[in-house]
């Protein structure tokens, strides 16, 4: 127990490490762009014609490209915070718009509710509400930033497909990502990336109305690409880095909750059977306990595989 703890901590550790190294390489990104793309005026004749280029000393360069990315993120940080709180807010709302899920009530399944209820009152807990997904696809995910207002989200084709000792270790599995704050580091990530891809698009659109030969203004696609590509390496090398172990993790969670690793084994044969599920937001995929995308290579996906899961389920 010792053990899995520090592991735990370990790998939340890592999360927020990349989460907070983010922030300094987009600034990095910035200024280099700055330094090395501006810092030279075009000279015109008579005629309002460009017949000439003055470059700026390394010096001269560094002072304005610092300005520069000072004045840039003074503009971006605001946006980028406005859309974190506004989406941390409506957290729900936008994952299960991405996702398809709707909320059910105790009164439309308290079967479920009543078996996510008993695992909760074993480690004291109060009890999440529940979604569901109208799909076919075996699947379930987790969603909130604290216990008292949490979500754990099914799919149909989960409840219909798998027997309750199974749904119980799903049901347990999302509970310890909850439990262990793997949620909320997730739900931070996906608005995360999307913020910061969204203002390279941003960027990107409206740097290329720009006049060319305005200056530093040709230079915001650019600032704009370099956003996109930051987000989408960076999501991935988070996936690589933690979204596997942290499976690993709930896995081991379920097992201490259920006492029965072959109830976790057996509901991940059945679920990769057919875990796809359609999502508006791809980011959303590193949530679900099986990569509910079309097969992908193996140094892209989310999860670790089946094979290695199931091979540490049986030493639990």
């Amino acid at each position: 127990m010792q053990g899995l703890q520090s592991s735990i901590r370990s790998n939340q550790f890592k999360t927020w490490l990349l989460v907070l190294l983010l922030p300094i390489f987009l600034g990095l990104g910035i200024f280099v762009v700055f330094y090395f793309f501006s810092g030279k005026e075009a000279v015109y004749n008579q005629y309002g014609e460009i017949v000439a280029y003055t470059k700026s000393s390394p010096e001269e360069r560094f002072t304005e490209a610092k300005a520069a990315t000072g004045e840039l993120l003074l503009i971006l940080g605001p946006i980028l915070i406005i859309w974190l709180l506004i989406s941390f807010f409506f957290q729900r709302q936008l994952m299960f718009a991405f996702s398809g899920a709707k909320p059910i009530t105790r009164k439309e399944n308290p079967e479920i509710y009543n078996l996510v209820e008993n695992l909760c009152i074993s480690r004291g807990l109060p009890t999440p509400k529940i979604g569901i997904i109208e799909s076919s696809g075996m699947n379930a995910f987790a969603l909130g930033w604290r216990t008292t207002d949490s979500w754990i989200v099914f799919t149909r084709g989960l409840l219909n497909h798998l027997e309750k000792r199974e749904i119980e270790a799903v049901a347990a599995h999302e509970l310890t990502h909850i439990i262990n704050k793997d949620s909320l580091l997730m739900l931070v990530m996906v608005l995360y990336i999307g913020a910061i891809t969204l203002l390279g698009q941003i960027l990107i659109r409206t740097g290329g109305r720009e006049s060319s030969d305005s200056k530093g203004k040709n230079i915001l696609p650019l600032i704009g690409l370099i956003l996109l590509t930051l987000g989408y390496l960076f999501y991935p090398l988070v996936r690589l880095a933690v979204s596997r172990k942290r499976e690993y993790l709930a896995d081991a969670g379920s097992v201490l909750l259920t006492k029965d690793n072959q109830a976790m084994i057996s509901a991940l044969k059945k679920i990769s059977e057919n875990a796809e599920v359609p999502l508006k937001n791809d980011e959303m995929a590193a949530m679900f306990i099986l990569n509910p995308l079309k097969k992908i290579s193996s140094w892209f996906q989310t999860h670790p595989s089946l094979e290695d899961r199931i091979k540490a389920l049986e030493n639990y």
